[in-house]
């Protein structure tokens, strides 16, 4: 054949191409059909197959997505060729019972959200992590024998984390890795020559050397994240750390009850997600309602809480109520996707909700829009405060003769050296030490019908105060002999009045947040015009300030005027992840078993001991150290936290991925640690810095069952076992403690370490879950089977909670029960020095850090003989 040119070739393929396709192509031209009705009849519909096909599955299973958005899912997962092609509802929320038979409405159905409807792009997504990686330098250490300088501290040459590349390893390298790092950490720092290289070292206050008590694992620190998420799975950090005990037995020589465990990481606090002002005014942790419980309310404010965007699967509920005649307002920094959905938008500056709801309480008393009653008798309004220390007056020394009552209404006195009960045993009656009691004291109000100061103990309140036929003053100056001096004292109320009156008109409060004035006082109109109709669900925004406690105060102080505490549709709430691990109240059982008297028969009771200790993750995240200047020290004696030399962490990211003050963490804090470990199906920040990377199963993979609840909705939920294979060479989070522990069995010589996760190690973990729902309120009655089995058909169960809605504080408005509080009222009064010196014992508003140009976080008061606050 003679050579053909490229031109040539290109020429002649091109003519031979075009005679090729120029017949069929023409051939295939067809005029249109004429289609009188599509609906009857519709030529050529083959081509729809293609769309079946791309539809069409080869299995299905259910299981459940609970990201730490609060709302637990139970998603259905449609496989092809091994690939989940689409994720979908569950359709199986309204066959949920509770033990009674209790039956929910259709109205849950479809329970997805946009996240769940794409969840398969990151079971399968690329960032998944693949498999068990150590950090290249910290293995070096490790190989080397763990080589420490003169102080005990390890060369920086091994601590370069986020610089070096990463070693895949077998699951049985990683768990050595982590069990000898545990084991050489406690050994190194434990008794006085521990103690004597970190005061070497230069890094940490005595105090929190001497809080170690000589024990090496008091450096260990363990943290779940968002446990509520994982009952058994993610709070099995916390059991893991109390294990930690066996091992600091064997390293000073100990006995079980000397033996001192590890040190168990918060979530809820430290994230900023607790309101710190709800536990000071209720006791509670924090008081909230199911989100669905709009469908009772008649005004509903979503306060710094971008329902629609953060609230997916509930928010129709929100707006369903406003179809339903509830009206919506929206209190807020910015005009939101909830702003779009509301009848009342206030946009306030960032940070001034405290300020915001203290002009709404100057409107409600200047005008007697409150219950009076209610306040005197459910509140700390009418109780006397001494006006020169600006100290509570107490019974026992203004009262002559005055006895505290011996017997306590739904009270349980335990004496000293009793200790505490298990809740399930305590049932409905609140546990308290007598050593408490008598510490609190009782309290004195003004007798306006004997004018005469009374005692008022913790049984007066609501209709118990009614029936004492006593008539609180909550305004006026009187005098009251205590130790024999005259004293001249004010009401709470009156203190509370006088800041309001002269720093929180609606005018001043305008010039703060930016509000109008006349629309402050028309939404305090309509709130007290709602009495125990009114919602308030508060969102994470107004809690990301310092002093953000004020901001609660202030915000309940509004809803306490009203009566706006717990009733239904009538409540104040605060929002942020899931944290409430009281619905498993039996949760001792499980993290706190006694390693060294391990239960390991299933259906049998367990011994119960803590050795760990719990601590704030607030300390690590300030250099890690407690706050003191000068010679004081913050924290007091029963907070002191200890030096850090190991983390494990599973199931969250917020520890160094998204930690405030990122950069601080990484460069200062970060490399006074030794090892930090990891548990991650997506790759993350704190991946990225850490030693040891444990590749662990997505929900999706999960081959433990779990169980999980929620603080917006009334569903106990379990991670149902699926048959989907593991994507990758991972293991579940529980795997991984039970994985650590056997190898400790190794290290420190101890066989009892192989047993504290026995049942995960024979496939029996539901043992586990079981054994926390038989102790636990709200879940005992349930078999963990039945409800895995009804899981896995997509049904979740329903918490045995009194109420449905759930709602917190139902029993103290609606069945005069008490607060859990020293007087069992809401107080709104703070008389501790710390608050005294600050000048925050009443709810005032305060500047945040950087609000203004001018820095100081002020206190916005005209002069008041309560607001004092004392330099350093």
């Amino acid at each position: 054949m003679a050579d053909l040119s490229r031109r040539q070739f290109l020429s002649t393929s091109a003519i031979a191409a075009t005679t090729a396709v120029s017949g069929p192509l023409l051939a295939g031209l067809k005029f249109p059909f004429a289609v009188e009705n599509p609906l009857t009849h519709y030529p050529n519909r083959g081509w729809e197959k293609i769309y079946r096909d791309i539809f069409r599955h080869d299995s299905t299973f259910h299981f459940l997505c609970a990201p730490n958005d609060t709302h637990n899912c139970l998603l259905k997962c449609y496989v092809k060729n091994g690939v989940i092609t689409r994720v979908g509802p569950s359709y199986g929320y309204s066959k949920a019972t509770d033990l009674y038979g209790t039956k929910v409405s259709a109205r849950w159905e479809p329970r997805i959200c946009q996240k769940g409807l794409v969840l398969n792009r990151r079971i399968q997504g690329p960032r998944r992590v693949r498999y068990p990686m150590v950090r290249e330098g910290f293995k070096k250490w490790a190989d080397a024998g763990y080589p420490r300088g003169a102080d005990g501290r390890p060369d920086p040459k091994y601590l370069r984390r986020g610089l070096e590349s990463f070693v895949r390893v077998s699951w049985d390298q990683a768990f050595s890795y982590a069990a000898k790092t545990l084991h050489n950490i406690a050994t190194t720092y434990a008794g006085e020559k521990g103690a004597a290289l970190l005061r070497k070292q230069g890094l940490y206050l005595p105090e929190q050397i001497s809080a170690m008590q000589g024990a090496g694992t008091q450096v260990l620190k363990f943290r779940g994240g968002m446990p509520l998420l994982g009952i058994t799975r993610v709070f099995g950090m916390y059991r893991l750390a109390n294990s930690m005990a066996l091992m600091d037995a064997k390293i000073r020589g100990v006995k079980a009850n000397q033996a001192i465990g590890a040190r168990g990481w918060d979530n809820y606090s430290w994230h900023t997600d607790l309101p710190p002002g709800h536990p000071m005014v209720t006791g509670q942790q924090t008081v909230d309602f199911d989100l669905f419980d709009t469908e009772h309310s008649n005004l509903i404010i979503a306060w710094g809480m971008n329902w629609i965007a953060t609230k997916m699967p509930d928010s129709h509920w929100l707006t369903e109520a406003r179809l339903k005649g509830a009206k919506v307002v929206a209190v807020t920094v910015e005009y939101s996707s909830t702003a779009n959905k509301c009848d009342e938008v206030f946009v306030i500056r960032p940070a001034t909700d405290g300020a915001f709801a203290l002009g709404l309480a100057h409107v409600m008393i200047k005008e007697k829009l409150f219950d009076a009653t209610h306040v005197k008798t459910n509140t700390d309004f009418p109780f006397l405060v001494r006006v020169d220390n600006q100290k509570l007056v107490r019974a026992e020394d203004a009262v002559p003769g005055f006895k505290p009552p011996t017997m306590r209404r739904d009270t349980i006195v335990r004496a000293k050296g009793q200790g505490g009960l298990p809740t399930i045993k305590a049932a409905d009656k609140q546990v308290i030490g007598q050593g408490l009691l008598d510490e609190w004291g009782s309290y004195v109000v003004w007798d306006a019908k004997a004018q005469k100061p009374v005692a008022v103990t913790r049984e007066d309140h609501g209709k118990y105060a009614v029936a004492t036929g006593v008539d609180p003053a909550l305004e006026g100056t009187f005098e009251v002999t205590i130790k024999g001096q005259t004293v001249k004292v004010r009401p709470v109320f009156d203190l509370l009045w006088q800041y309001l009156r002269d720093s929180c008109d609606p005018e001043t409060i305008s010039r703060i947040t930016w509000a109008p004035a006349k629309a402050i006082e028309g939404l305090a109109r309509q709130i007290a015009a709602n009495q125990s109709k009114t919602l308030i669900a508060t969102g994470m925004g107004p809690n990301q300030f310092f002093n953000n406690d004020l901001k609660d105060r202030s915000l309940f102080l509004v809803c306490a005027l009203t009566k706006n505490i717990g009733f239904h549709g009538g409540n104040i709430g605060s929002y942020a992840g899931n944290y409430r691990a009281a619905y498993f109240d039996g949760m001792g059982t499980y993290i706190a078993e006694d390693p060294f008297r391990l239960q390991l028969e299933p259906n049998k009771p367990v011994n119960v001991k803590q050795y760990f200790k719990f601590e704030s993750v607030h300390f690590w995240n300030h250099g890690d150290k407690p706050l003191k200047i000068g010679t004081k020290l913050f924290t007091g004696k029963s907070h002191i936290t200890t030096p850090t030399k190991s983390l494990m962490v599973c199931n969250s990211n917020s520890i160094l991925g998204n930690v405030k003050g990122h950069y601080d963490v990484v460069v200062n804090t970060l490399p006074k640690m030794e090892m930090l470990a990891v548990n991650e199906w997506w790759w993350t920040g704190t991946c990225e810095y850490a030693d040891i990377v444990f590749a662990v199963d997505s929900w999706a993979e999960l081959k433990h069952p779990d169980a999980t609840a929620s603080v917006t909705n009334p569903f106990l939920q379990i991670f149902p076992r699926t048959p989907f294979k593991r994507i990758h060479d991972t293991r579940g989070d529980i795997e991984v403690q039970q994985g650590v522990t056997e190898k400790l069995a190794e290290v420190v010589g101890e066989p009892r370490f192989k047993d504290v996760y026995k049942f995960v190690r024979e496939n029996q973990t539901i043992e586990y879950l079981q054994r926390i729902f038989n102790s636990s309120t709200m879940a005992k009655g349930y078999d963990a089977r039945d409800l895995e089995t009804k899981a896995k058909d997509g049904i979740p169960a329903l918490l045995m909670s009194r109420t449905y809605p759930k709602i917190i504080g139902y029993e103290q408005a609606n069945e005069e029960k008490k607060w859990y509080t020293k007087s069992g009222r809401l107080e709104f009064y703070r008389d501790e020095d710390e608050w005294i010196e600050h000048g925050e014992s009443l709810p005032v508003y305060r500047e945040t850090i950087d609000a203004t140009q001018y820095e100081p976080n002020v206190i916005v008061a005209k002069p008041h003989p309560c607001i004092k606050p004392q330099p350093l």
